[in-house]
């Protein structure tokens, strides 16, 4: 019945009343016996051609008139939003075989109003009516673009007040997009601004400080080492001297590089975070890169394309603190939970990360979209990175803020949460800021999130962090 009330407001709109949100307010979620004290909505926005594209939208805690309201958009592509709720900035907390909720007292909700979505159609319970689940950037960016339109058509309370997009991995090519779509046609949006952790920026740059960073973290030895710089660093150390290609024509390179990608990205560290005691296993390892023959396919220019596949940092069955995949996957797909997000229209059964999802790259580089965005003079950026992921790393982070053509404002300097030192921060001219958060992996939020609310409280309030 909800779902034709829906059609009909589009179809017939003269003749249906009017999106009442209360019918979408989720007023008890199951498995969780605390209280809450702020009003959160699920349901489904449109995107392009009928798409669906299912929402969870967290009202401030604070102030909700007031508040800044932020765009979530998990990274993969084809990783669910829904798992930034539950693990990361979320204020939601699943437990063990996904009987009971708890509350994040460090919710990205403490401060601001979140409109997790679930893109493109194909993830989580977003869906495409013809079942055809066939897309790239472009297309992604113009389903969230129409389905954030549809949002502030029906909670249009929330349109005046300060709009952020954010996003993390894979997301760091859906947040530079969408805001580039959004500034060419605002449509009365207050746009203040944007933030990317951990982001997949640009892909040959990422893999590059991928090697510095292992080296520098001492997992390559010397040996392997000088013969990286030997054969591709053309007589000069530096990320700009330093070539790590894959090219068949370019053997004596591609051969320490490939014993590299092999160590970092397929030996059982937990590339995602280095520290972390959640060891992969080789049947988990599996499942994480998808492909492990597709070592042998790489070229410069997609050597990173396995590493987006998955958004999670940890695949140890037999460890409960590792084991949050299986806990959101039994959580999401139980009926109760399911009527209780109003996603019964949905046909698909909830998983992490889209396995079938068709998804064409069509970016190796926001360079130029960011520069697009920064140069508007207007809008605020953070980029902000975990110093113990190696996918994205921080390294890398920082060697694509100065690759911006942005001229420091301040020097490289610690912050802190508090009185505990939680990383280090550089503002740049046109409303750049680089920080890194001390000890986080890939999922900044997940693994440090009292430093992270402190990091985008202050970024969100123009408080300067260091």
């Amino acid at each position: 019945m909800r779902f034709a009330a829906l059609l009909g407001i589009w179809v017939l709109p003269s003749l249906t009343l009017a999106f009442d949100p209360s019918t979408w307010e989720v007023t008890a979620l199951p498995g969780l016996s605390e209280s809450v004290n702020f009003k959160h909505y699920s349901g489904f926005l449109n995107g392009a051609d009928g798409r669906q594209l299912h929402y969870w939208f967290m009202e401030s805690q604070r102030s909700p008139t007031e508040d800044p309201l932020v765009l979530w958009l998990t990274g993969g592509p084809g990783c669910s939003a829904l798992s930034a709720v539950a693990t990361e900035l979320g204020p939601f907390r699943i437990g063990p075989l996904g009987v009971n909720v708890t509350l994040n007292p460090y919710s990205w909700n403490q401060v601001a109003n979140i409109l997790f979505l679930e893109a493109p159609a194909g993830v989580g319970f977003s869906y495409d009516p013809t079942g055809v689940y066939d897309t790239d950037d472009t297309k992604t960016t113009e389903d969230n673009y129409l389905a954030l339109l549809d949002f502030f058509e029906k909670y249009p309370q929330f349109k005046s007040n300060d709009f952020y997009a954010m996003g993390d991995s894979y997301g760091g090519i859906f947040v530079p997009l969408i805001m580039q779509r959004i500034m060419k046609n605002p449509e009365g949006l207050n746009v203040k601004g944007y933030g990317i952790g951990n982001g997949a920026v640009d892909f040959k740059l990422h893999f590059k400080a991928t090697i510095f960073y292992a080296n520098y973290h001492s997992l390559l030895g010397r040996d392997l080492w000088d013969d990286l710089t030997s054969n591709c660093c053309n007589n000069s150390i530096s990320e700009k001297t330093c070539n790590f290609t894959m090219d068949p024509k370019k053997i004596a390179c591609t051969v320490p590089v490939l014993e590299v990608y092999k160590l970092v990205f397929e030996s059982g560290l937990n590339f995602q975070n280095i520290y972390d005691p959640c060891n992969l296993t080789e049947a988990q390892l599996r499942l994480l890169t998808l492909h492990p023959e597709v070592t042998r396919h790489y070229t410069s220019n997609n050597v990173l394309d396995t590493t987006f596949t998955q958004e999670t940092t940890n695949f140890h069955a037999n460890d409960d603190s590792c084991s949050f995949n299986e806990d959101m996957t039994l959580y999401y797909n139980r009926p109760d939970v399911i009527e209780a997000l109003h996603v019964e229209q949905s046909p698909l059964k909830w998983v992490p990360c889209a396995k079938e999802l068709n998804f064409t790259k069509q970016h190796m580089t926001m360079r130029n979209v960011i520069q697009e965005l920064i140069d508007y003079g207007s809008l605020k950026t953070i980029i902000f990175n975990g110093d113990v992921d190696m996918v994205c790393t921080a390294l890398g982070g920082e060697w694509f803020v100065h690759s911006l053509g942005v001229q420091p404002t301040s020097t490289y300097k610690m912050w802190r949460a508090g009185s505990v030192i939680a990383g280090f921060a550089q503002t740049f001219s046109k409303n750049v800021t680089f920080a890194t958060v001390k000890g986080a992996g890939h999922l900044v939020s997940k693994d440090k999130p009292k430093e992270s609310l402190h990091m985008i409280s202050a970024f969100l309030s123009d408080i300067p962090l260091a």
